[in-house]
């Protein structure tokens, strides 16, 4: 039996390594900043991102993967396997799933493509990615494979703290009053992703309490598999949410890193949030 092979987008934030290792294929989503429209982890990175939006009065926005670039992605798997497994952003924040639907077909007949929607985004659907690799090179089965994805959607939880509230208030998550009033009081809305979709779920306006709040949400879980802790322009919360997560669980490794340009086009540039899997 051929092994089965994972394709994701790039929204997924893989590191380099573990891509190359679990030979998964990354298909770059799309930024629009400003007029231009650039290819995340081609011509757009997370050192970058902030220097293109320098002098940009609109707000950067999210764009699924060009077509021809899923197609050529599945063509190419389909010379070393006739099993493909495609998992994909939110289908609520992006039509990704949908174009990969559409990629997939493209092939019919010649490759078996099964498409899923993780329902989550960033290191949340990279976690789910890894497994899912991680099981294919073990040998699983494409029916296999899609059933342990299927089982690991509902273990991996989202929650981060907004500090720009124009990125809420423009996709209608919270509305134009409350930006006003929350960017006057310095009030810090924390949203999680609930079937899919970004919902504020509560407001904070002390520094402390985003730390403590975000240590709450992590230790209700009883059986902890990964915790990701993502920010950007936030060392000094970011640096102590770590401390209380190492010295709490310290036999739990943490994945830290500055969360990714697609990621960034909704929750803003400088937020501070967590992704956690609990075990099956």
């Amino acid at each position: 039996m051929k092994p089965v092979r994972i394709v994701t987008d790039s929204s997924a934030h893989l590191t380099q390594e573990e891509i190359e290792q679990l030979h998964i294929s990354v298909v770059p989503m799309q930024v629009r900043i400003g007029r231009r429209l650039y290819k995340e982890g081609v011509d757009l990175t997370t050192k970058t991102y902030e220097r293109h939006l320098a002098g940009v009065k609109t707000l950067p926005s999210t764009q699924p993967p060009v077509l021809q670039d899923l197609i050529d992605v599945y063509q190419r798997l389909s010379k070393e396997t006739d099993q493909v497994l495609s998992l994909h952003i939110s289908r609520e924040l992006s039509p990704t799933y949908q174009l990969a639907h559409t990629a997939a077909a493209a092939l019919r007949g010649y490759t078996q493509i099964t498409v899923l929607d993780s329902e989550t985004i960033s290191r949340g659907l990279g976690m789910i990615v890894k497994c899912a690799a991680e099981a294919a090179a073990n040998g699983a089965s494409l029916n296999e494979v899609s059933r342990l994805v299927r089982g690991l959607i509902p273990t991996t939880f989202f929650s981060f703290f907004i500090d720009d509230l124009s990125y809420p208030k423009r996709d209608e998550r919270i509305r134009a009053s409350q930006a006003i009033l929350g960017t006057m009081f310095g009030i810090k809305p924390l949203m999680e992703i609930r079937e899919g979709n970004l919902i504020v779920m509560e407001k904070v306006r002390n520094q402390f309490d985003v730390v403590e709040k975000l240590f709450t949400f992590i230790s209700e879980f009883a059986y902890l598999e990964e915790i990701a802790l993502l920010q950007y322009g936030n060392d000094q919360d970011a640096t102590l949410l770590l401390e209380r997560l190492e010295a709490s669980y310290p036999d739990l490794p943490v994945f830290t890193d500055a969360y990714s340009p697609t990621l960034a086009t909704f929750i803003g540039p400088t937020a501070l949030g967590v992704i956690v899997r609990e075990t099956i």
